[in-house]
């Protein structure tokens, strides 16, 4: 037996007296074989663990994460078929088709022979007017298997689609800039188990970015390295078909608190923290970064130990300045600490099978960190927050 307590010697198990004459002393059970014994139970739990994971890992997932593989996007051919402005791109010495309904794929018309990013440059340039069509169409466009070798030929390229690119980022995840170029910098430098989750870049400014070029020349990972493509106004557009959600966000607005750490004593522990101030603003003085988050229209603050928080409110929904549709457009999927969690069960989810298996582990350890720091700490002591805000519907 593991676990319970043996009748002694002289007596029964069931019966109601002790048995004649009198019983010899209980004998001391060995901590040694009850340890034991209880350790090879434990390793047969883990053993029966690990056999129903590599069994049916697709099971285990839907059981510890809250998503299911049907929750990946699924098209008919309706939704993918061409529309005039895919039509038009046609006639331009390009392939074009609908990957999604709101993704256009650019290919050369012969793979053999791929144009070099100067042409596609040149093409962008001479064909702004259907590629403008296209973009604001769909949403989305990816050049694929052109000859765009560095990081300097894609900069030909992304000054050809818009040429007053930024080179200020406010955004909330650390980057580098590439040697040789002006406006190219790395997407995030994060470790390789982590993931982004999808969002809209620096949508809790009051003038985010409206447009976001991307470029990948080689995949340095196993698995992972997808860049999510999301349709935000499709978002809007299935949260507000449910009236008790379309009540709780028409109309609101979201407040965003962000809190950086001085580069003297950044925290080690909490995930949500991702660079301190310095990196933030590119300033070494309190004053100087107050005054930029002014120009931010930021309310921010130095606390006692030289933490930065900057508050600032946006609304949930915003209207599109060209399509005049209303989107989805907030921060909400990044600051917030349970949307880290929720990007590794998708993954796990959308992944299946055993490699499913990883980012779910991963999942399960943050939901378990946040869990315990959150006994700690107020929630508004983690890298980031957000909460509801009433407001008065979307804006530009």
């Amino acid at each position: 037996q593991v676990s319970g307590r043996r009748p002694p010697h002289g007596r029964r198990a069931n019966a109601p007296f002790p048995a004649a004459g009198r019983p010899p002393a209980p004998r001391a059970r060995s901590p040694a074989r009850g340890m034991g014994l209880a350790a090879r139970g434990s390793l047969l739990t883990v053993v029966l663990a690990v056999l129903a994971a590599l069994l049916s890992p697709d099971r285990i997932i839907r059981a510890l994460s809250r998503f299911d593989e049907a929750d990946s996007p699924h098209f008919s051919a309706a939704d993918l078929a061409p529309s005039t402005e895919i039509l038009e791109l046609r006639n331009l010495d390009v392939a074009a088709e609908l990957i999604a309904p709101f993704v256009v794929l650019v290919s050369p018309k012969d793979p053999a022979k791929p144009p070099s990013g100067e042409w596609l440059a040149k093409w962008i340039t001479e064909n702004n007017a259907a590629f403008r069509k296209a973009f604001f169409r769909h949403g989305a466009i990816i050049f694929r298997g052109f000859d765009v070798p560095t990081p300097v030929s894609f900069e030909r390229v992304a000054l050809a689609v818009n040429t007053d690119l930024a080179t200020v980022y406010l955004g909330t995840s650390p980057r580098s800039s590439i040697n040789g170029t002006t406006y190219v910098h790395t997407a995030a430098d994060f470790q390789q188990h982590r993931t982004l989750p999808t969002h809209i870049e620096m949508s809790f400014r009051d003038t985010p970015p409206q447009l976001q070029i991307f470029y990948a020349s080689k995949v340095d990972h196993i698995a992972g390295g997808e860049t999510p493509l999301t349709d935000f106004q499709g978002v809007w557009d299935t949260i507000r078909s449910q009236e008790h959600l379309r009540r709780k966000f028409e109309g609101k607005h979201v407040t965003y608190l962000r809190n950086y750490d001085n580069t003297a004593s950044p925290s080690k522990i909490d995930p949500m923290m991702q660079k301190c101030w310095q990196d933030m603003f590119k300033g070494d003085t309190p004053d100087t970064v107050l005054q930029k988050c002014s120009a931010e229209s930021f309310n921010c603050s130095f606390d006692q130990d030289s933490r930065l928080a900057i508050r600032n409110t946006q609304p949930w929904v915003r209207i599109h300045p060209v399509s005049g549709a209303e989107v989805w457009f907030n921060h909400i999927n990044v600051l917030v600490k349970d949307s880290m969690v929720y990007d590794y069960e998708r993954t796990a989810a959308l992944w299946g099978g055993l490699r499913g298996l990883w980012p779910l582990a991963i999942g399960l350890y943050y939901r378990a960190l946040f869990a315990g720091l959150g006994l700690l700490w107020p929630e508004s002591q983690f890298g980031s927050s957000s909460s509801f805000t009433a407001g008065r519907g979307p804006t530009n």
